[in-house]
Formats: structure tokens, C-alpha cells, sequence
């Protein structure tokens, strides 16, 4: 089973489209796959950096390491997201901003069987 988070632009679930600034998203959608690649779980969450005044990305990513996430999916990670998701061991993987939170999990799926 995988857990992938996406920032989200609007209310959050599969046909919601990836927010083109992860850490200032509104909301961060949490899909759970089962090993076939099977959408078993959604839960859409408040985003605390979306209005934060500083230190949005790392809000985001510490709602990532609660929730156990083992991707995040955004259409770029800054120097500083990215060191921090590689130590807190979540896959930071890159899909053009707009695109469908559906997509984007397909596409995070086919990368970590890639990597497995």
C-alpha cells in the first residue's frame, strides 16, 4: 500500500488539480493505493502553510509525516522541500501544475513500482 499527498487548488479529491505551490496549496489531498494501484482511500486536509506568514512548505510537509505519507506529487520542490522530504524519506515526484489529482497518483504509482 502506498499513501500519496498532492496540494490541492480547490476542494481537495481525485478530480481536483495539483496546486501550482505545494506548500501554499489550500488543501493537501491524502490517497491511499492498495499494491494493484487501486484507490482504496481519500481524505482531503487543510493545508496550516496556506496562510501561513512564513515556513509554508515545511507546515505542508510536517501534515505529510503525520499522515505517513510515503509520496508527495507537486509540479516543483525547492532546494529546501526537497532536503527535507529526502530526510524525512517521502518521494518527491514532479507532474505539471493542473493536472488531475487522478493522474498525478497514477503517474506517482507507476514511479515508485519504477523504484521498488
Amino acid at each position: 500500500m502506498h499513501r500519496i499527498a498532492v496540494g490541492t487548488e480547490g476542494e481537495g479529491g481525485l478530480d481536483d488539480v495539483v496546486s501550482h505551490r505545494f506548500g501554499r496549496a489550500p488543501k493537501i489531498t491524502i490517497v491511499d493505493v492498495d499494491d494493484d494501484g487501486k484507490v482504496v482511500n481519500v481524505r482531503v486536509l487543510d493545508n496550516p502553510g496556506a496562510s501561513a506568514s512564513g515556513g509554508a512548505v515545511v507546515k505542508a510537509i510536517q501534515v505529510l509525516v503525520n499522515e505517513g505519507a510515503d509520496a508527495v506529487v507537486g509540479p516543483a520542490f525547492g532546494p529546501n522541500a526537497q532536503a527535507i522530504l529526502e530526510e524525512m524519506k517521502v518521494v518527491n515526484l514532479t507532474v505539471p501544475e493542473g493536472t488531475k489529482v487522478r493522474e498525478a497518483v497514477e503517474a506517482a504509482v507507476r514511479e515508485l513500482r519504477s523504484r521498488s
